[in-house]
């Protein structure tokens, strides 16, 4: 018919292609375009954009490199569907050259031109060229919004936050409004950034200028609190999405399921999992995935084996998510069952899949198998990556080979894996102690070499290390170079300068960090009550104690409580320390009763101490300690107190345990057992002139204090830590402290006995006790005699 009106047959053949192309037959519209004889600029614009339509722009690209070439050139119109193909396949090499053409042919410099301007805009940004697209954007004689969303989308693609939140500033001056696309844009960018206190308030911007949020603000939101492990505030911002009349998509349920699985919330989780039934995206793989790890860590583990049978395309998170719930339940052998059947399903095993058998392995106690499958899995093709040598470091911490995992770490990097902070905050504490002060300084070694210092969380670990291995001048010089600070920094240096008995700059400490703005919570308040304590200022520790709630908004619990009862029974007010104990709205528990019996230990009040025994022994009846501090005060305080009796065992069978000791000497780790013979026999003697010498002191070292020690050196030997303390004199340099970590209290007789070879041999001794860390120096200890 096209003919008979004496139509050109080519034009006949666009429309052809038209026809074809909005009828689903591209394959037949390509044929009539590459049949026709003559193709002007529409049959091109229609195949071009046929294939635009669809997404497949690699057609688009090599159409427009052909057309180019038979000399046919792109109008306004064309050059930005080109220009969008362009930015998807992030080809900028086309996308210059069509940018110089838009240029000669003025498409850039009119009002009317604002669409290819964005379009070269976007381009630049997607190919990650922000320098060039910035360059577009100021010389744009006119921006709509979409010029606008795209600049900022740019700079937050960049990870150039402030010169985002800049352009939406200087935006809105120049009177275009933001949309809800701009918001989403700034707001889903901080999230994934893991800024979430910036995501919020530009989500309360959003609000206050008019802009209802939707689905994909909410989302960005709830996944946004999902990956930093803020589940509590991801479940919060869905219940606000759901308030507020937005319905969720499937991704918004998967992250909302995702969060009760980080906080293990069964029934919450059950709730969504109907929601998600509701709305049909149930077996949406995204779903599905997130219900399997759900179920899976609230301990559900048939119920999650069900939803991943119900999975009908099962992806490789859908098979991890499996395993890992079996392994995390104790069921190694049911995971690994499905770790061998993956492959038989077309599924490649990742790292992560390894990573998460080795994990189950060792976390069960399977060592053993746990190292063969990390020996092996290079072997099947797949790299061990840091997280693979994380897992094996952490095992071997958490299960007491403290050395076996310093092992691994210099392992690890002696096959170049550089460690991250989940390394170093997974080693550190294993070397926590007075005996391993040197591994410390390697680990911190390690960390500087790496340039994770300036990690907050591992600025705050090496502070504690530090302090627990007995080097204070080491914890405060890394508090010192820590630039961000926060209230476990200032915890840590707090608790540390308390834990060496320096109680004055505890104080001191807790003043400067109310006057940088930082607010004191539970741990700081319990370790500032008990450096008060320590100094005998018991108006001001009082007057903490009273006003925390309101001025701290902090609850006294039973640490505040014992740090009280610690606060007054120092200065003998042992009727007042009983009386918060008899009238606290909480049940008292080890650590208080504890506090009282030493206070009325040191302050010779026999009644006292034998209740507060009484009562530690009905709360831990099977602590052979705690029997034998209740018999002793039993025979001292005879029948003339009115305090329940409590019936012992034997003492053979109370001290049925052998107390220990560690010390090091020249890096390495020697242990000590009470009732040792000393090593050689110049030590024997030293050791016997010495008890010798010192005995008179000794005797007179626990006048007007209750002797009940927990294990008299007659029944058991000598006592583990005067041994250490002889080898350490003889055997290491003198310019060095001998450390000693003690698994039980040190007795009253080995504490003098410390002090005076501080004194007489002119050495720091540091012991540390379940109780306390002693540092004895010039016949003095850090405790005061007080512990």
């Amino acid at each position: 018919a096209s003919f008979a009106r004496g139509e050109p047959r080519f034009v006949s053949e666009t429309k052809l292609i038209t026809f074809h192309s909005s009828a689903g037959r591209l394959g037949a519209a390509r044929e009539v375009f590459d049949g026709m004889g003559h193709r002007d600029l529409l049959a091109w614009s229609a195949m071009i954009g046929a294939y635009a339509t669809r997404g497949i722009f690699h057609e688009v690209l090599a159409l427009a490199v052909s057309m180019i070439g038979e000399g046919v050139l792109p109008d306004r119109f064309l050059i930005t569907r080109i220009l969008q193909a362009c930015a998807y396949a992030e080809d900028q090499r086309l996308g210059s050259v069509l940018h110089s053409m838009a240029i000669r042919r003025g498409f850039m410099g009119r009002v009317k031109d604002v669409p290819v301007g964005n379009s070269v805009l976007v381009m630049y940004v997607k190919c990650g060229e922000l320098g060039r697209a910035r360059a577009v954007f100021d010389k744009m004689r006119r921006r709509d919004l979409g010029t606008w969303n795209s600049m900022i989308f740019g700079c937050c693609r960049s990870c150039q936050w402030e010169e985002a939140r800049r352009l939406l500033d200087e935006m809105r001056r120049e009177g275009t409004e933001p949309g809800v696309v701009t918001w989403n844009t700034l707001i889903s960018s901080y999230a994934r950034s893991g800024d979430l206190d910036v995501a919020v308030d530009l989500l309360g911007q959003m609000e206050e200028c008019g802009v209802e949020p939707d689905v994909v603000t909410w989302t960005s939101l709830v996944s946004g609190f999902v990956h930093s492990d803020r589940g509590d505030e991801a479940l919060q911002c869905f219940i606000r999405m759901r308030v507020a009349g937005v319905e969720p998509n499937g991704m918004t349920i998967a992250c909302a399921i995702s969060a009760c699985a980080s906080l293990k919330l069964l029934r919450q989780g059950s709730q969504l999992h109907c929601h998600a039934i509701k709305i049909g995206t149930v077996n949406n793989v995204l779903s599905g995935n997130s219900l399997v790890d759900m179920y899976a860590k609230c301990g559900e583990i048939v119920a999650a084996y069900r939803i991943f049978n119900e999975i009908p395309e099962k992806d490789i998170f859908s098979w991890n998510s499996m395993v890992a719930g079996y392994a995390q339940a104790g069921y190694c052998g049911k995971a690994y069952e499905l770790f061998c059947k993956m492959e038989s399903y077309g599924i490649q095993r990742n790292v992560i899949t390894w990573n998460t058998m080795i994990s189950g392995y060792i976390r069960n106690g399977d060592d053993e198998r746990a190292f063969e499958l990390f020996q092996t899995m290079e072997s099947y093709g797949v790299k061990k990556d840091t997280a693979s040598w994380n897992i094996l470091i952490a095992g071997s911490v958490h299960n007491g080979y403290f050395d076996r995992a310093l092992r691994i770490f210099r392992q690890m990097q002696s096959v170049l894996i550089k460690p991250d902070y989940i390394t170093i905050l997974s080693i550190i504490p294993a070397f926590a102690n007075l005996v391993a002060a040197w591994k410390v300084r390697e680990i911190h070694a390690c960390i500087f070499h790496h340039n994770l210092e300036m990690d907050g969380k591992i600025a705050n670990a090496l502070i504690n290390a530090y302090s627990k291995s007995g080097d204070l001048a080491g914890a405060c010089a890394v508090f010192d170079r820590h630039s961000s600070r926060n209230t476990i920094s200032w915890n840590c240096i707090i608790v540390a300068h308390l834990l060496h008995g320096s109680p004055t700059k505890v104080v001191d400490y807790f003043f400067k960090m109310k006057q940088q703005g930082v607010l004191p919570d539970h741990t700081t308040l319990t370790a500032v009550i008990r450096a008060y304590g320590m100094e005998g200022m018991v108006s001001e520790g009082r007057e903490i104690f009273l006003n925390m709630d309101k001025d701290y908004n902090v609850t006294p619990d039973l640490d505040h409580y014992a740090a009280m009862v610690d606060l007054l029974g120092r200065s003998g007010r042992l009727q007042e320390a009983y009386a918060i104990i008899d009238e606290m709205p909480l049940a008292p528990n080890l650590t208080l009763w504890e506090s009282l019996l030493t206070s009325a230990r040191m302050h010779g009040n026999v009644r006292l101490a034998l209740l507060a025994a009484t009562e530690m022994s009905m709360i831990e009846p099977n602590d052979p300690r705690i029997q034998v501090v209740v018999s002793s005060l039993q025979d001292l305080a005879g029948q003339s107190f009115d305090v329940p009796k409590v019936t012992v065992h034997s003492k053979e069978r109370m001290l049925g345990g052998v107390e220990s000791c560690s010390t090091e000497i020249r890096n390495m780790v020697y242990l000590f057992s009470t009732g040792d013979k000393v090593a050689s026999e110049h030590e024997a003697a030293e050791l016997k002139l010495m008890m010798i010498e010192m005995g008179p002191s000794m005797l007179s070292a626990g006048n007007g204090t209750l002797e009940v020690e927990e294990e008299k050196e007659e029944l058991a030997g000598i006592h583990c830590e005067k041994l250490a303390i002889i080898v350490g004199i003889f055997n290491s340099p003198h310019f060095r402290s001998i450390r000693i970590i003690k698994t039980a209290r040190m007795c009253n007789h080995c504490h003098t006995f410390a002090k005076l070879v501080s004194e007489k041999y002119g050495r720091q001794i540091l012991i540390k006790d379940p109780k306390y860390l002693h540092k004895f120096e010039n016949g003095n200890c850090s405790c005061e005699d007080y512990w």
